[in-house]
């Protein structure tokens, strides 16, 4: 199984491709069924260990005001932002009003929007 790091890396991943499709809330107990189905790295877990081990970076989600909760139901508080670092090349998924621009892997804080625009 992921560590708790490279969870929250992908339910922010999931988080962001939702809201380019309109979507910004969810059922916390179907997130894990989401998973398996969306991504390949989960497709062979089962959905009931998935949701487990999601479960306490879902809650560091809500705690950091990430995503807001009100039961079962999810909903990211706010825009987020694709951020590549200068340093490391890491991808961030950072809430755009809310959250500091540094790399969530190497603290950096040359930040350069992914993919970089073509000028």
């Amino acid at each position: 199984m992921d560590t708790p790091r490279e969870l929250e890396w992908y339910l922010r991943d999931h988080f962001f491709r939702q809201a380019g499709k309109g979507r910004t809330q969810f059922q916390r107990s179907a997130i894990a069924g989401e998973m398996a189905s969306l991504y390949l790295r989960y497709r062979g877990y089962d959905p009931q260990q998935l949701a487990e081990s999601m479960s306490p970076v879902i809650d560091d989600l809500v705690s950091m005001q990430v995503l807001k909760q009100t039961g079962d139901n999810l909903e990211v508080a706010g825009s987020l932002v694709r951020m590549q670092c200068a340093k490391c090349f890491y991808v961030s998924y950072l809430l755009a009003d809310k959250e500091p621009k540094t790399c969530q892997r190497c603290s950096g804080t040359e930040l350069h929007e992914f993919p970089k625009r073509k000028q």
